[in-house]
């Protein structure tokens, strides 16, 4: 808009957004329980949200609502559908919501992660859209929906509503209770206009999402591909600031809160003697050499982090220089997911064999048969689940981490990398079409679709000097300690007006 062009008169709101009572809703739980052998257990699951927002749940209290599922999640909650977590020490209230069938392969799997999830990263030729999935995705969000109103009937509250699994929630709640506050924070990317055109449902999305209060983004590149689609679909006026939507008398404003990590945590995990001891066994379960260099990748095996784009590079890298065959090894984890749909397990299959492929290619085996024999592959994949430690382990062993993302909304694990780097002699590669490339700009920013190009930065990484890996190392980790998960989940809230301007609480 036009510096000449005043700005619009803020509609009156009469609800107050400092209501003390947080209720946070996601699509996935914070802690699980789970029958083995006849016994009950539980635990936190894995993921940047829960590491996020479960600190702060500790430490300020609320309710979380959750989809549950499997017979010991129904075992342990209360007539309301609530057990109180953590389930050692509670502090908070987690109450589940039951999905139909239907609802989680239609809603879930169709809709959220075949439609909006490969959209929203640019992958469209993935985009697998059905009629039958919008109608399980708006029977998905009603649910949640109907939870959301029964919490708030019994005591009002704030409600944070998290990602794109549930973007109906912010109408479907203000269709009940207009004066009630709602934010959602979208944490994937959000595309432009000519990518989002081609959602039947784009009108009906714009729209729910405009009914909340505080619509938080990752990036500002972000931030303005939503403004752009607002224009274009919804013919909405935008503020000069170019921070607030006026939507048929409904002001929304839009807010960049970059998620982070527990900076202090991985800092003081890495230094651990536990660390130090796996940092040895992998050494000897990877047979690697003194004079072996280490590069990393460590991902969830989705087509939205360039993994296959990432083989490609360490092929070309292997081809341009010869060199380092045999002295260069790149370590890639590769983390199961979504398994129940189809586009993923053939992306699966293709991973595994490029990386047989490039083994084949370059590796090498010296003395076959010889007890002493040795052997060098250009990538050892390993595939599952770790624990932190051994992945905190490998983030200190690496010489460099590769971030390869076609198109990511942050990429939490730049963040762990650099963290982890306390002896400051690693090189972060990570893609610009990341939004960590935004944050992290001593990092190396590479173009996931130039195979060579992400060669040469390879190579760069390797040849860098020791005082320039230093201080590059030294400025990022020195961002991200005052720009932690503590302080992203601070801002937040006060962006919401749940905290004061002036307080900090430290979530512990």
């Amino acid at each position: 808009m036009s510096a000449a062009h005043a700005p619009l008169e803020a509609p009156q709101q009469e609800h107050d957004l400092s209501l003390s009572r947080l209720i946070v809703v996601s699509n996935r739980e914070p802690y699980e329980h789970r029958l083995v052998k006849d016994h009950l257990i539980w635990e936190r699951t894995s993921g940047g949200l829960i590491s996020a927002l479960d600190p702060m749940m500790r430490r300020l209290g609320g309710t979380w609502i959750a989809w549950g599922s499997g017979k010991a999640d129904r075992d342990v909650v209360d007539e309301e559908m609530v057990v109180e977590v953590p389930p050692d020490a509670p502090t908070y209230r987690l109450r589940r919501v039951w999905l139909e069938n239907g609802e989680v392969k239609g809603g879930y799997q169709g809709y959220a992660n075949q439609v909006l999830w490969p959209l929203c990263h640019l992958t469209l030729d993935r985009v697998a859209y059905r009629k039958a999935f919008w109608h399980a995705y708006q029977a998905m969000n009603a649910r949640f929906a109907d939870v959301v109103l029964g919490e708030l009937a019994e005591k009002p509250g704030f409600v944070w509503v998290h990602d794109f699994h549930l973007a109906l929630l912010p109408g479907l709640i203000k269709a009940s209770l207009p004066n009630q506050p709602v934010a959602i924070f979208w944490h994937t990317p959000w595309p432009g206009p000519d990518a989002f055109r081609i959602l039947p449902e784009r009108r009906e999305l714009l729209e729910s999402l405009l009914a909340a209060d505080l619509v938080m983004f990752q990036t500002e590149s972000f931030l303005h591909c939503f403004l752009e689609c607002a224009k274009e679909f919804l013919g909405t006026d935008v503020l000069s600031d170019e921070h607030h939507i006026d939507y048929k008398g409904h002001r929304t404003r839009l807010v960049v809160r970059p998620i982070s990590i527990n900076y202090q945590s991985w800092a003081e995990r890495a230094q651990s003697p536990q660390v130090t001891r796996a940092m040895d066994v992998l050494r000897n379960l990877h047979i690697f050499q003194p004079t072996v260099r280490i590069g990393l990748g460590v991902d969830r095996l989705d087509y939205t982090k360039g993994l296959l784009k990432r083989l490609w590079a360490i092929d070309a890298f292997f081809q341009q220089y010869p060199q380092y065959r045999g002295h260069f090894t790149f370590i890639q984890i590769a983390v199961p997911t979504r398994g129940d749909v189809e586009a993923y397990r053939s992306y699966r299959e293709l991973i595994r064999e490029t990386v047989n492929e490039i083994n084949m290619r370059y590796g090498t085996i010296s003395h076959p048969g010889s007890p002493q024999a040795s052997r060098w592959r250009p990538i050892e994949f390993r595939e599952g689940r770790i624990g932190m430690d051994t992945l905190a382990a490998y983030y200190r062993m690496a010489d460099l981490a590769l971030v390869s993302s076609v198109y990511d909304g942050m990429n939490l694990v730049a963040k762990e990398y650099v963290a982890s780097q306390f002896e400051e002699k690693g090189v972060l590669l990570v893609s610009h079409l990341a939004g960590a490339a935004e944050e992290l700009t001593d990092a190396l920013v590479i173009n996931p679709y130039d195979p060579e190009g992400v060669a040469d930065s390879i190579r760069q990484a390797l040849e860098m000097p020791f005082g320039e890996r230093r201080e590059r190392m030294r400025r990022m980790r020195a961002y991200l300690e005052a720009h932690d998960i503590r302080a992203w989940a601070d801002d937040c809230l006060r962006d919401a007006g749940i905290l004061p301007q002036q307080d900090s609480p430290s979530f512990e």
